[in-house]
């Protein structure tokens, strides 16, 4: 039966005696549900392959509480949790066939050989491999997707309660990510195996996980679904590191009940955004951002009332889509927005001055903290 997994305060200060310690994480509260495919994601040196490898017990945590189900593991070594883990390397081992290499955490469990083939046999077959096992060969006579899937068979053929994979699609090139991205959610929810999946790719993480954590700086920034973050960000972190989010500096001029208006920076006009869609509690006069994700801004040679001047850095292809770069004066020095629109406009070059339009009901408010990812 899957476990729950749940962190209750977790820190970990690297050389906490030291001259220089690291808070790598800081006060980290949230429950992975049972048979949940669960990703940490954020950018470098935020705390996900830490928490990752707290949760294996191979890093001892500062303080705080760990637990699967109801049992607290907080102290209990890594041998003793009963969990699968794959690495980015895969780390199979050369010398043993594939066969060998899947039974490999049977047999430490002095596991008899009848179960030890039954089970090996069933999990190669779960991971599509079930052709390559009647050749048996070493793991190096294999493609970089069929070892990955290797290492998952190894890791799920003793049941584990909780399966860990640390970046398991980084050494693969793009167009086997994206199909062992799927492979991976296939087989997690055929097991029904609590799986925490760590990531630094946010269209990897949304395109595999039931649920998202951001981190940065050891510090959880939200949690949900991929329509939760991408849609629906808490701060301005969150908005530009799940997807593009363009920001417009802009100064509060009024706030009222239901709503906050702002004056974006270099323009005449004001912007109503509604409460619902406003992540900061600003007075009158403060400094906040204004942000539009790219399909929801539009370029046009034609000048509007709320439309701001910008000039075309780059014109981009992208099959479904064109994406319009455009250069645009901000508060302090030019900044680069994107533009996503579902047709060429032809009468609109690259060098060309254009104008910017916002889609009102669609963009939100954020405070300046934490922009930078």
């Amino acid at each position: 039966m899957s476990k729950s997994v749940t962190y209750d305060r977790i820190n970990k200060i690297y050389d906490a005696k030291g001259k220089n310690p690291v808070h790598a994480l800081k006060d980290v509260s949230f429950t992975i549900n049972p048979g949940e495919l669960f990703c940490l994601l954020g950018p470098s040196g935020c705390g996900k392959t830490t928490l990752l490898r707290a949760t294996a017990g191979l890093e001892d945590i500062t303080s705080g509480k760990m637990y699967y189900g109801d049992v607290d593991i907080s102290t209990i070594p890594p041998y003793r949790r009963n969990i699968g883990m794959v690495f980015q390397s895969f780390a199979l081992y050369p010398h043993m066939t594939i066969f060998e290499n899947v039974a490999y955490g049977l047999r430490v469990r002095k596991v008899d050989n009848e179960t030890v083939k039954k089970k090996v046999t069933e999990v190669m077959e779960l991971v599509g491999l079930q052709e390559e096992l009647k050749r048996n060969p070493s793991p190096t006579g294999l493609s970089g997707g069929q070892q990955q899937r290797v290492a998952i068979a190894r890791a799920l053929v003793y049941d584990p309660d909780v399966l860990l994979l640390d970046e398991p699609l980084a050494n693969l090139d793009a167009k086997l990510r994206r199909y062992m991205r799927a492979e991976i959610r296939r087989i997690q929810k055929a097991t029904d195996v609590t799986t925490i999946f760590v990531t630094h790719d946010q269209e990897e993480a949304m395109a595999v996980g039931d649920r998202l954590a951001v981190l940065r700086k050891g510090v959880v920034e939200q949690i949900g679904t991929s329509d939760d973050l991408y849609s629906y960000p808490e701060n301005a972190f969150v908005s530009n590191f799940i997807g593009k989010m363009n920001f417009f500096e802009s100064t509060v001029t009024d706030v009222g009940d239901d709503s906050i208006t702002v004056n974006p920076a270099t323009t005449d006009f004001q912007v109503q955004i509604p409460i619902t869609r406003c992540h900061v509690n600003p007075s009158k006069g403060d400094h906040v951002l204004l942000g539009g994700r790219p399909e929801q801004l539009s370029v046009s040679k034609e000048h509007t009332p709320d439309s701001v001047k910008g000039r075309v850095r780059i014109i981009q292809h992208l099959g479904s889509f064109i994406r319009y770069e455009v250069e645009m004066d901000e508060r302090v020095s030019p900044v680069t927005f994107e533009i996503d629109m579902d047709f060429l406009d032809k009468n609109i070059r690259e060098s060309d001055d254009v104008y910017v339009s916002m889609k009102k009901e669609r963009i939100s408010l954020f405070s300046p903290e934490g922009r930078e990812i």
